[in-house]
């Protein structure tokens, strides 16, 4: 077979293999961040999600039991905050807090930094990074 034939042949194996992957699971604990659409359920009372240059938090939706603890993590380089509250978000629907529970600002998190918060109130609760709402950084907690 021509060389050519054989490199254009693997390349489209390649572009049909990267295709046909199955997203990344989302991280249960400290393991490096990964997106993924369906919720995903805290461990061991414990839910670890990651804050990266990518403008997200990795999970992006999670359910935790009441008295779980939720531990967000800076990874990235540029600065990020983990809000929820009346007042913290531009667009309102980017801040809801479950009926009793207290709103919270984790203030500027940079590299390496982390916040911890126990939710005991359950309900649905959306929160933001105050510095890049406007980029999408919207993450939602359901609490059961």
């Amino acid at each position: 077979m021509p060389k050519n034939f054989m490199f254009a042949t693997c390349t489209v194996l390649l572009i049909l293999a990267a295709c046909g992957r199955p997203p990344k699971e989302a991280n249960r604990d400290d393991a490096a961040p990964g997106q993924t659409t369906a919720p995903v359920e805290s461990s061991r009372g414990k839910l670890v999600i990651h804050m990266a240059d990518d403008m997200a938090f990795s999970p992006e939706r999670a359910v935790i039991n009441a008295g779980d603890t939720v531990v967000w993590i800076q990874d990235g380089a540029l600065p990020h905050t983990t809000s929820d509250g009346p007042g913290l978000a531009a667009v309102p629907d980017n801040s809801l807090l479950a009926e009793g529970a207290a709103p919270w600002d984790s203030g500027l998190l940079d590299s390496g930094e982390s916040f911890t918060l126990v939710f005991d109130a359950p309900g649905e609760y959306t929160y933001l990074c105050t510095i890049h709402e406007a980029a999408g950084m919207v993450g939602h907690i359901t609490v059961r």
